[in-house]
């Protein structure tokens, strides 16, 4: 898939290839995480759950994968939708809705999760496994 968008082939959105990108994700990052602890407690299950559950995609295929860098290419589509902002605007979507303060605190522990992911330069994954 050619990168969509940009200047001399960069992809549009949360750009986390430039200095300026990871910066700003780490800022959202670590302000979510510690949101949520505020809000469900700094031991929550829920938070600490949330703050790791998208790398299950790694984990599904991590045993087939060829290198670190690479994933197998059934686990890529498991990793771009966990690894999504949509899943947590989802869960605080539905938070506001339903005035949940669990679905806040799920929705901030997996925002955090993303963006430090991309703060780390970790983004979406290729079709071939690697990253862009």
């Amino acid at each position: 898939m050619p990168p969509v968008g940009g200047r001399g082939g960069e992809r549009s959105g949360w750009t986390y290839h430039a200095p300026a990108g990871r910066t700003l994700s780490g800022v959202v990052g670590v302000a979510a995480l510690v949101a949520g602890a505020r809000l469900g407690g700094a031991r929550s299950r829920v938070l600490r759950t949330t703050a790791v559950l998208p790398d299950i995609a790694l984990l599904y295929g991590i045993a087939a994968a060829p290198a670190f860098e690479r994933l197998p290419s059934y686990a890529v589509r498991p990793y771009n939708v966990l690894h999504s902002p949509a899943v947590p605007a989802a869960l605080l979507t539905l938070a506001a809705l339903t005035r949940s303060r669990r679905f806040a605190v799920a929705g901030l522990g997996w925002l955090g999760h993303i963006a430090v992911d991309r703060a780390f330069g970790y983004g979406p994954r290729r079709p071939d496994g690697l990253r862009y």
